[in-house]
């Protein structure tokens, strides 16, 4: 992702950045990503980065990006071809948030990271839980009038408050969290229902 007149492109050192990033920003958390620990560990001089990349909240998003994805491919494995529309979203739920659990709360906090855009909220979970509220509206199973990104952006809260509970707090148990979870998701389920 290097900056060649004017215009991004991708490079072998852009991608050792941003692997190495992944495994710092998961493993060890937000604090611990930063450009002069990037540039130690890839015994580099500062402008490496910067001629790739504009500040280290650019390095966070795409943490987060490559975050999500692993999450939604994840979460992705539970659904089925032959279950409803409603049982398929609740499954991606459940595990999504389970793998979210499973990882650390280094890796969650990169899963809640967003970017304001001029079109809304942008992050990767966001989009897809979007996207497939979009489906079950052109197949039917949910009504025409539901608002797909309020309705995405309200589960996208849900998980990311209540994983973060688990995070923050050990006495507060995991399957108390997911029924918590799954009462706020299925509130909004039922309002989709046509």
């Amino acid at each position: 992702m290097a900056f060649s007149k004017g215009k991004r492109i991708e490079d072998e050192t852009s991608k050792r950045i941003v692997d190495l990033a992944v495994n710092i920003g998961c493993r060890e958390g937000v604090d611990a990503l930063t450009v002069t620990r990037l540039c130690r560990e890839l015994n580099c001089d500062r402008r490496v980065i910067y001629n790739r990349f504009r500040d280290i909240d650019e390095i966070n998003l795409i943490v987060a990006q490559r975050c999500n994805e692993e999450l939604m491919a994840k979460a992705r494995t539970a659904t089925n071809p032959q279950a409803s529309f409603y049982d398929n979203f609740t499954a991606l739920i459940k595990a999504a948030f389970a793998y979210v659990y499973e990882k650390n709360a280094n890796f969650q906090h990169f899963t809640a990271l967003y970017k304001i855009t001029d079109e809304g909220v942008r992050n990767e979970v966001l989009q897809a839980l979007t996207a497939q509220i979009e489906e079950g509206k052109s197949s039917g199973d949910v009504r025409a009038e539901t608002d797909s990104c309020k309705a995405a952006a309200n589960i996208w809260l849900i998980m990311t408050g209540i994983s973060s509970m688990l995070a923050a707090n050990g006495n507060y148990k995991y399957l108390d969290g997911q029924d918590t979870m799954l009462y706020g998701v299925d509130a909004i389920l039922t309002c989709m229902k046509p």
